[in-house]
């Protein structure tokens, strides 16, 4: 299979914009096709902003992701693919309206009997459609957040150092991203830009006051001369902390030595 370039891709935006005209803002994944100068000067050119979703997190683009799915399930299965593609666009979805009704404002005849008054156009309510998108919207993400367990991660200051799960490596945050729930962080490797998901603050091992110290007897001088505290100097084995693959860090228990 072909690897499909830039360029291919701009030809065929060129043809839905003729069409449907331009939006103010595409959004699309970080694929080679996109992530070129020649898709930003394309954007340049015909004015709409480009923003594109957290690298290596495709549920960031859910919804492209779920639409390609469904069109691929589409054609797989139909042995016409223009049919099949009919079909689709005209099944009202589970807000009563299909998507033809929502792009055109009408009904498209299909191979299905259909009454010609049904053809007649007629606009959806906006803002009927609006509020009932929000709602679904809005219960869907509690669904998942109770059925995921999951819970609100704090935001990240800059300078922070973080664990980064899909390079297993170190870095420092730099500053928040434009884009939501993203920051660029500082790598060994480079400026990389990553989902709030992917990055684990690391926290410094602390001491367990509760384990008992041992103590060393020693000779004590008779007046020890009083000097400022000054930090201790970080030796470069404790920068490489052992780390499990969730990116906690391995602290050993303090045992007696007997």
């Amino acid at each position: 299979m072909a690897e499909v370039g830039s360029a291919d891709v701009i030809t065929h935006l060129k043809s839905i914009f003729a069409r449907h005209g331009i939006p103010e803002v595409m959004m699309s994944d970080n694929g080679p096709q996109f992530s070129g100068q020649v898709f930003a000067s394309f954007a340049a050119l015909y004015g709409f902003k480009h923003v594109t979703s957290s690298p290596r997190f495709p549920q960031s683009n859910g919804e492209a992701e779920r639409a390609v799915q469904t069109v691929k399930s589409l054609l797989k299965k139909a042995a016409d693919p223009y049919l099949a593609l009919l079909a689709y666009r005209a099944t009202p979805l589970q807000n009563g309206y299909s998507p033809a009704q929502l792009l055109m404002g009408r009904r498209l005849r299909t191979t299905v009997p259909s009454l010609s008054s049904q053809l007649d156009p007629a606009l959806p309510d906006g803002c009927t459609l609006v509020r009932q998108e929000r709602e679904k919207r809005m219960l869907d993400a509690e669904n998942y957040n109770r059925r995921h367990r999951t819970k609100t991660l704090r935001d990240l200051t800059p300078g922070e150092h973080v664990w980064v799960t899909d390079v297993k490596s170190s870095g420092t945050v730099i500053k928040n991203h434009s884009t939501p729930r993203s920051y660029l962080v500082d790598l060994p490797q480079g400026v990389v830009r990553r989902n709030r998901l992917h990055l684990i603050p690391e926290q410094t091992p602390t001491q367990d006051k509760s384990a008992p110290q041992q103590q060393v007897p020693g000779p004590v001088p008779e007046q020890a001369p009083m000097s400022p505290a000054v930090a201790s100097p970080v030796s470069p084995t404790e920068t490489n902390t052992l780390r499990t693959r969730s990116g906690r860090a391995v602290v050993k228990p303090t045992r007696l030595n007997l």
